[in-house]
């Protein structure tokens, strides 16, 4: 499965309706900034210019990110404890998993992000009208 149809999968099966509800809100949060990077943007349709802030941003609620990649690094702690029979060291799994891991998670996200904002613009474009 390419990358593409497994974000076409998540979508539809609603595992990014959390995405979703924060791209709103941060459109709203960020509309005055937004709107600023669209007129500053000449030659660039809004929707490009709202995917740069985006990427720019690098996060749109960082406080899921954070739960999430601690849940993730959770699921890790437990994977290593079966591989190894024993609970294993957990800020050397956090470190592990950070160094392995997190950069590939990070751009992950952003992709989510705006593969979603790229499904719905026409809506998000309007929350900034």
């Amino acid at each position: 499965m390419t990358e593409l149809e497994e974000l076409d999968r998540r979508y539809a099966s609603g595992q990014f309706d959390a995405i979703r509800g924060d791209l709103e809100r941060f459109l709203a949060a960020h509309r005055e900034e937004i709107v600023r990077c669209i007129a500053e943007l000449a030659g660039v349709s809004p929707a490009d210019a709202v995917k740069r802030y985006i990427i720019g941003h690098r996060t749109i609620n960082a406080e899921r990110d954070i739960s999430e990649q601690l849940e993730e690094i959770r699921k890790e702690k437990w994977i290593r404890g079966v591989q190894d029979g024993c609970a294993p060291d957990p800020q050397k799994v956090a470190a592990d998993w950070s160094r392995q891991y997190s950069a590939a998670w990070r751009a992950h996200r952003i992709t989510a992000i705006v593969y979603v904002f790229e499904r719905e613009k026409e809506r998000f474009l309007k929350l900034l009208a």
